[in-house]
């Protein structure tokens, strides 16, 4: 069995040969997964498939990381980054101040774990404390700042956190062109 992709205009070209379904089968679903494959040859040079079937921005944004010499491994945490900075500032969040890194890295651990917005930011607090080796108020009193210099002034924190979510998932899902 084979399945090929080509497209001659671009030299874009991609062509797996095998004899089993389920290999077949395998390679697609990794693909529909991770979105990319790496396949290292004889020579040592790592071969990328990447799947723009359903996602064209994501796999424009893995494209663009891979050229631009980012680590195989990092390539989705890198997009994930550039997607998140990308939503603080739409939102008007200041990228230089503590309170907003400490919302970001929140953002990005409630996206990355699939759980869902705490009751209460106490739990974020706490963490970013331990983290940052600072105290609850001192964390408390930076995002409050962060939050006042933006677009989300007036706004509960717990409500920020979960826009910023699902933009970001938004973000992720279409890329910039998305809703």
């Amino acid at each position: 069995m084979t399945e090929e992709i080509r497209e001659y205009k671009g030299g874009i070209e991609m062509a797996v040969v095998c004899s089993d379904l389920s290999l077949l089968e395998s390679i697609n679903a990794l693909l529909r997964q991770s979105g990319m494959i790496g396949v290292r040859g004889e020579d040592g040079v790592v071969h990328y498939i990447i799947d723009g079937r359903q996602n064209r921005p994501r796999a424009s944004a893995a494209v663009t990381a891979l050229v631009g010499g980012y680590p195989c491994g990092k390539v989705e945490e890198e997009f994930l980054d550039a997607c998140l900075k990308s939503v603080f500032r739409e939102f008007g969040l200041n990228m230089s101040l503590i309170g907003t890194t400490v919302l970001m890295d929140a953002v990005k651990s409630i996206y990355l774990s699939g759980l869902k917005v705490p009751v209460s930011m106490k739990t974020i607090y706490m963490s970013a404390a331990r983290s940052y080796k600072m105290t609850f108020s001192q964390i408390e009193r930076d995002v409050r700042y962060a939050v006042k210099n933006s677009t989300f002034s007036g706004m509960r924190t717990r409500n920020i956190v979960q826009s910023l979510v699902t933009r970001t998932g938004r973000r992720l899902k279409f890329g910039t062109e998305g809703p």
